[in-house]
């Protein structure tokens, strides 16, 4: 850190400060209440201000310039002594609480100074005395906190970087932020109280005389203006500096770089966030050290092992045949498996617009009885199945862990209960809603998966396209996000909300469906982590690829084709991994743009087409005009017309709760659970449903759901009351003989 740049610098960013509010208000001040003196009195004043001003000004220079001298001098020998480096650290991070005491000793030496040279020159003058009260509550709390922030701006810049990043210094002060917001707010409130309390008692004690009130009150806008948003942006800088370095910090340490080291670069609660964070990454970089140290032990153990293996072999004369024979039995193994699993890959479309391609390319390559076959955990299905007399397309690209058997069963099991749940479909589903056939998916998979008690993992994307209108229902199971190539431009389909693999234990059944509206000729790659996992030759050497935004470059140029996205994608890098990739094509003309549509309502006995969005205001008004049974009727039609308005969808099943089709309420209320589970208002809404229909079960359960998240809401502790008594009165009712005979 260069003395020679910072001192000008830090002098420059003080003193514009100082002589930008403190001096403006000082000088307004003393024209105030010049009508309290003569021309003699007032220039003594001006003559005595100038001295004492400058006096404190080039103190405060000098012993800034000694106290920065020193840090640069102990920061320059740091080379011979490292112990001198957290010294000159520790004068820097002391340097804003130092810079805010030293100006409040300027100011309050420099107003007594400057009294006492009037004092010498023209003698005791009462109402000179009385200011000084004034002048330090309206100077000195602004100065104190603007410059500590101002320091700390300015130092800031260098304590994150560089050597001074690694290490902590030694001190003991802390300031956190509340007392600073404290001392904010105070020095906000104590100059217009110090400059207008003191006009108006001088005023009214006929001291001084005010003319031109307009003028005054302009030149104290003015006045009180500029501190005010000066602080409220240091403050704000400050804090968005503070959290944009931490944050930069953590992303690093997110890519892996564990090299990096943070320390406290400040006396406040960022300071002690940023100690905090530095011990968390040490331990973990120790951590991730030891993994290391116990994966190369390993390995030299299982090599030792194999030599071992080899040695008594070559003894028995045995070993190359003995090892032939397991590798044949082996690759059959690998053969067998290969046989049940190139089956579920499968793609059946029944008279789908749709276009749907897929590649899979396994890292396990094996021959067997001159046959080149591949194994491996990646997985991708589609097929079409038909749901409430409407067809969708049911899709899933997903990755089993493990590698080669342990893979491919991941992948067997998954796509043996896909196709088992789209196989049951017409028996057991077709009357279900969208969101309800992609959470019993995802449920089945996870119980089997979680069966296993983490020993079989998969990542996947379960998708479910209404192909009448082009809306997407998905869920994403920590698999790599799907790409969307629409008009030229690809860019990532990012869910609100990630879940861990399929098969991770504590998932829970609160299940969140997304939901996406694709237009025509929409193009959704979805792809396993093989596609990012590419290892790339550099002058450093080879390394594996850590951009994320590589395979969005790679759809783009390849203009959203599969076979030419595969030749990119090995021109990039060498394929580490499994690789498969789901290629679904909207039709060129879909119902996507509902927009423009339109719905024909009954008024006055009259058919009247409106559009879409004065279908849903006039169910809004209907509803509020207690047209319920209308309100509900719009609402159907605008939700057949445009599903993805999922807002919506809760007001819809409160309008038909209110005309009385209680059940058809309860399905939309459900579909609004799938899309957000944590919504409280629908969670009560469809407790008190399911009470009206005596499922007491089921609204007990919503009710402990929404308490959980909203304890305190009066409706809560009202619906617990009703549905205790309901019960009561249920039982009561079943014991009772005169109702059973």
């Amino acid at each position: 850190m260069s003395q020679s740049r910072l001192l000008p610098v830090l002098t420059w960013r003080l003193e514009l400060f100082t002589h930008t509010v403190p001096v403006p208000f000082a000088v307004y001040f003393s024209a105030v209440t010049g009508s309290l003196y003569s021309l003699e009195e007032y220039l003594s004043m001006g003559v005595a201000a100038t001295v004492a001003a400058t006096a404190m000004l080039l103190g405060a220079f000098y012993l800034r310039y000694l106290r920065l001298k020193k840090a640069a001098y102990l920061e320059d020998r740091s080379s011979i002594d490292p112990n001198l480096l957290v010294s000159a650290k520790s004068i820097y991070m002391t340097q804003p609480i130092y810079e805010s005491f030293t100006i409040a000793g300027r100011w309050f030496l420099g107003v007594l100074l400057a009294h006492i040279i009037v004092y010498l020159i023209v003698g005791y003058r009462p109402n000179l005395i009385a200011t000084i009260p004034a002048l330090y509550l309206g100077i000195i709390p602004i100065s104190f906190i603007s410059y500590l922030f101002i320091t700390e701006y300015s130092l800031r810049p260098a304590l994150n970087k560089g050597k001074f990043r690694e290490i902590e210094a030694r001190t003991k002060l802390f300031f956190p932020y509340s007392k600073r917001l404290l001392v904010v707010v105070a020095a906000m409130i104590s100059m217009p109280f110090s400059l207008l309390g003191y006009m108006l008692y001088a005023t009214v004690d006929g001291r001084i005389k005010l003319e031109n009130p307009l003028v005054h009150l302009a030149i104290m806008a003015l006045l009180f203006s500029v501190p005010l948003l000066f602080t409220a942006w240091i403050v704000t800088e400050s804090i968005r500096s503070r959290l944009s370095s931490v944050t930069g910090f953590l992303e690093e340490v997110g890519k892996g770089n564990f090299g990096l080291r943070i320390s406290p670069s400040s006396l406040d609660e960022f300071g002690k966030q940023e100690e905090r964070i530095g011990k968390v990454v040490e331990r973990l970089k120790g951590l991730y050290a030891e993994i290391q140290s116990l994966n190369e032990g390993l390995e030299s153990k299982v090599e030792e092992r194999t030599r071992q293996l080899k040695e008594t072999a070559n003894e028995l004369g045995k070993s190359l045949e003995e090892i032939q024979k397991l590798k044949y039995s082996q690759d059959g193994d690998y053969f067998l498996t290969s046989l049940l699993t190139e089956p579920l890959h499968s793609i059946f479309l029944n008279g789908s617009d749709y276009s749907v391609r897929s590649l899979t390319i396994q890292k396990k390559k094996f021959q067997y009885k001159q046959k080149e076959r591949q194994i491996g955990g990646d997985i991708s299905l589609a097929h079409s199945i038909r749901l409430r007399g409407k067809n969708y397309l049911a899709f899933v690209n997903a990755d089993a862990m493990g590698k080669s058997l342990q893979g491919a069963v991941g992948a067997i099991v998954l796509g043996s209960i896909s196709r088992s749940m789209i196989e049951r479909t017409p028996a057991l589903y077709r009357n279900v809603w969208p969101e309800r056939w992609v959470k019993n998916w995802f449920i089945e998979l996870q119980k089997v998966f979680e069966a296993f008690d983490g020993s079989l993992l998969a990542s996947a994307f379960l998708g479910l396209v209404d192909e009448s209108r082009g809306v997407l229902y998905y869920i994403n199971c920590e698999h790599p996000s799907p790409v969307l190539f629409r008009d030229g431009v690809a860019d990532f389909l990012e869910p609100s909300e990630k879940y861990f693999k399929i098969g991770h234990s504590g998932l829970g059944r609160n299940v969140h469906i997304e939901v996406f509206q694709l237009k025509a000729g929409d193009v959704l790659f979805c792809g396993s982590d093989g596609r990012d996992d590419l290892l790339i030759k550099s002058e450093a050497g080879e390394e594996i690829d850590t951009d994320d935004t590589r395979f969005l470059q790679i759809i783009r140029r390849s203009q959203g084709d599969l076979d030419k996205t595969y030749e990119l994608i090995q021109k990039e890098g060498e394929i580490t991994d499994d690789l498969s990739l789901l290629r679904i094509e909207a039709p060129k003309k879909v119902n996507s743009n509902v927009e423009q549509e339109s719905v024909q309502s009954s008024q006055a006995n009259l058919l009247k087409t409106i559009s879409l969005q004065e279908c849903r205001k006039l169910a809004i008004e209907c509803f509020a005009e207690k047209k319920y049974s209308k309100a509900g009727e719009l609402g159907l039609k605008y939700l057949q017309k445009k599903p993805t308005d999922t807002e919506f969808l809760l007001s819809v099943s409160k309008f038909l709760r209110k005309s009385g089709k209680t059940v058809l309420s309860i399905d939309l209320s459900e579909r609004y659970r799938m899309r957000n589970p944590q919504d409280p208002e629908n969670l009560l809404h469809l407790a008190e449903m399911y009470a009206s229909k005596n499922r007491m079960d089921r609204s007990f359960q919503l009710l402990a759901e929404a308490s959980s998240i909203v304890p305190e809401h009066p409706r809560v502790q009202k619906l617990s009351e009703f549905l205790v008594e309901k019960s009561r009165a249920i039982s009561e009712n079943r014991s009772d003989p005169r109702v059973l005979g």
